[in-house]
């Protein structure tokens, strides 16, 4: 299907104050540069998608976003406040991310990995974690809590003590995304969130995005489902080659011709040659060839009766 004729994602609103700011970030790999010079501004309730075919330098810029790498060139702001290159600092500023290849525990249930997420909010030292004293067990029932609460949200809250490896491919998704909300973000970045899903698994993703985004929270989606990305996001942004190609509104990244061409290639000129031949091929008349006479028989010789004699001895 073409782009043109995806479905459209709502009406822009009016959204609330800068949650993330990225300038001029820049990530190279000795001689590669994987990020060159990319900007990126997000708001409070506002879902935004990050496009580009494979190799583009998507997860390595959500990587600089997180923490996980430290930009050669740039600053990433969360809250109008620089960020360390420190994944821990930065979720407990109040940034989460859920990665493009599952990463749960897969021994340990669906509610407790949820829990994981939430030990970024307890106090409890380690001394009264090892003794069970009364803080830890209040943080702890509160952690429990909380969990549940968003194993309910992501509509898995009939899997709480199932192990995580036992959930089917879509509820592992689901599972983490319920892990990260756990850490209480501002800002939640997806990386390819409904890769591998099938199209009822797919649409439930996006109605939970929604209602992430209704809770307030801010979103930034990695994917390669153009029809999924375009029906949801509120702002995209296309990568090509570590660069910005082009930023704006579903429709107008859609309809911009690189866009098309990122993902498709451009026809080089014997190809647009080789294509012009045959469409002038086609419209010439077709005529159908003369045969050519076939020279008739010639008449086989009467047989002598001396002749047939002698074939009959023979």
């Amino acid at each position: 299907m073409s782009v043109h004729t995806m479905e459209q994602a709502p009406a822009a609103k009016t959204f609330g104050a800068t949650v993330l700011e990225a300038s001029g970030v820049t990530m190279r790999f000795g001689g590669l540069t994987a990020v060159n010079n990319v900007d990126l501004t997000v708001h409070e309730g506002e879902i935004m998608g990050l496009i580009g075919p494979n190799g583009a330098g998507k997860t390595t810029f959500f990587n600089c976003l997180t923490g996980m790498y430290k930009p050669t060139e740039g600053e990433v702001k969360f809250l109008g406040t620089i960020l360390p290159p420190k994944p821990r600092a930065v979720v407990k500023a109040g940034m989460a991310r859920t990665f493009q290849n599952i990463r749960l525990f897969g021994n340990m249930t669906a509610l407790e990995n949820v829990m994981v997420g939430r030990y970024c909010r307890t106090n409890a030292l380690a001394l009264t974690s090892i003794i069970r004293g009364p803080k830890y067990r209040r943080e702890e029932a509160e952690s429990r809590r909380i969990a549940q609460e968003l194993l309910d949200f992501v509509g898995l809250g009939h899997t709480a003590e199932h192990l995580a490896r036992n959930l089917p491919y879509g509820d592992q998704r689901r599972l983490e995304i319920a892990r990260a909300l756990a850490t209480d973000p501002k800002l939640i970045l997806l990386d390819e969130p409904t890769a591998g899903m099938n199209p009822k698994e797919t649409q439930q993703a996006k109605d939970l995005i929604f209602r992430i985004r209704d809770k307030g929270l801010a979103v930034v989606v990695i994917e390669h489902d153009m029809r999924f990305i375009f029906s949801l996001c509120d702002r995209v942004h296309c990568l090509v080659r570590g660069e910005t190609l082009i930023e704006g509104s579903p429709q107008e990244v859609q309809s911009d011709h690189r866009v098309i061409e990122a993902y498709i290639g451009q026809p080089d000129a014997d190809e647009e040659e080789l294509v012009a031949e045959a469409h002038a091929h086609d419209h010439e008349p077709h005529t159908q060839p003369a045969q050519a006479a076939q020279p008739a028989p010639a008449p086989q010789a009467a047989q002598s009766p001396s002749d047939v004699i002698k074939e009959g001895q023979a």
